[in-house]
């Protein structure tokens, strides 16, 4: 058993590959971090970093872990003929072997958070906009602070480095834009 290692997931109705991290792997399952992991198919291909590829096939899922169950080559074949004979069925979770199961202490912290599916882009245009919308503000009160405005002079008594420097706001922006964009590449 090894800890943390570079690998892909392929399956039959998705083109592209998606990288994840194997974090725990036995003989017969393994424990994997991957991206949108509550949208990977109930099977798929895993392939380590020395093109070793195994079918899986999830048991659990936890936030952005999943742990897997080696399928042997019948019953890999097996499950490729159901796949594509009628609409992909979800079999009930078996449980691992206690070397892939999550750790207790993992177990607690995840089970605290609650998982929503919203998308990182999301939140980044969100903050985004937030920045957009703070840089005009210190903008147009800098602006406004020498003609004695009162929301102006109140603005800028609070915040006088951003009304002097309205770019510093800017720039944060367009870093935010360009993780925005970022993250919208990524869920591509």
């Amino acid at each position: 058993m090894w800890t943390r290692r570079a690998a892909v997931i392929k399956w039959s109705d998705n083109p592209k590959t998606i990288r994840c991290v194997l974090w725990d792997q036995s003989e017969s399952g393994a424990r994997i971090a991957a991206p949108y992991a509550n949208k990977l198919p109930a099977v798929f291909t895993l392939i380590n970093g020395n093109d070793t590829s195994r079918v899986c096939r999830i048991v659990w899922r936890k936030g952005p872990l999943v742990g897997v169950q080696f399928v042997k080559a019948t019953e890999s074949e097996e499950l490729a003929r159901m796949r594509s004979a009628k609409p992909q069925q979800v079999e009930p979770a078996r449980p691992l072997p206690d070397s892939i199961r999550m750790p207790a202490g993992a177990r607690a912290i995840l089970g605290s958070v609650e998982h929503k599916d919203l998308p990182l882009s999301v939140l980044a245009l969100g903050f985004l906009l937030v920045l957009i919308a703070l840089t005009t503000v210190f903008y147009v009160a800098g602006l406004e602070n020498g003609s004695g405005s009162a929301w102006a002079v109140a603005v800028c008594r609070e915040a006088n480095a951003m009304c002097q420097h309205p770019e510093f706001g800017g720039g944060a922006s367009v870093l935010m834009a360009v993780v925005y964009l970022a993250a919208r590449g990524m869920e591509a």
